[in-house]
């Protein structure tokens, strides 16, 4: 089933001051099953960003449509906008997030928190994920006393608790170190095993390869894709490697 839809999307800028247009995307065409993984790679300035928030709903495409299950996201009103984010979208980001303020523990229950949702709802669904991600220890901690990768998996957390249609995760690797980041990568593969759908955006091969299919964007457009099948991780990985090689080579 369908769960994600993006058809025909093209994202035009006007510049401020010289009043020139920029064309971020061009005409994007891609769909996400329900329950799956994929990754967006895409090198600076390709338009996997731009992309990324007019999925987010935080930006709106100049012509096309986004569909998360057949809903047109462009038909949200501006006052919905922000609930509709809470209750169907999850999100986790490269710097965390996370309110300095709150424990780790309140960091995880504000969406639901925002929703209104009672404290006896809120503490179930914390405490299978709390056993899930290894928090239990750290739950009355503050984001200041916790490691890098404690911070991204108070984050997951986060997005989790809503039980939300789609997580979207944005160089969610991209503060951690090499080990702490396979930890995370794991992670959010076992969320995918237990039937969470996942759409990742990262420039690093080793995360993508962590996913069931890789988008590769270019200049605006979705100019090739790779699907895992039967490979390991590490197959995937060279899989992806390579083909980023081949692009690359093909450019110059």
């Amino acid at each position: 089933m369908k769960l994600l839809e993006v058809k025909n999307v093209k994202k035009i800028y006007q510049t401020r001051f010289s009043g020139n247009q920029v064309e971020a995307l061009k005409q994007i065409n891609f769909s996400v099953e329900e329950g799956e993984y994929v990754a967006i790679m895409g090198e600076s300035g390709s338009g996997k960003s731009t992309l990324l928030n007019l999925l987010a709903t935080l930006d709106q495409p100049t012509t096309g449509e986004i569909l998360l299950k057949g809903n047109n996201l462009s038909s949200i009103k501006e006052k919905d906008s922000a609930a509709f984010r809470r209750d169907h979208l999850g999100f986790v980001f490269q710097d965390f997030n996370l309110l300095d303020t709150f424990t780790a523990r309140d960091n995880i229950f504000l969406p639901l928190v925002l929703a209104k949702a009672s404290v006896a709802k809120m503490e179930q669904r914390m405490a299978p994920l709390a056993s899930k991600l290894g928090l239990i220890d750290l739950l009355d901690k503050y984001p200041y006393e916790l490691s890098g990768g404690q911070k991204q998996r108070v984050a997951a957390a986060r997005a989790i608790i809503t039980k939300p249609d789609i997580i979207l995760a944005d160089e969610p690797t991209g503060a951690l170190d090499s080990k702490t980041s396979a930890q995370l990568l794991d992670m959010f593969q076992q969320l995918n095993n237990d039937g969470q759908t996942l759409l990742m955006v990262t420039h690093s091969a080793v995360a993508a390869s962590h996913a069931n299919r890789v988008l590769f964007i270019k200049d605006g457009q979705v100019f090739n894709q790779l699907h895992r099948g039967n490979q390991t991780n590490e197959q995937f990985l060279t899989l992806i490697s390579e083909t980023t090689t081949a692009l690359l080579t093909k450019e110059a």
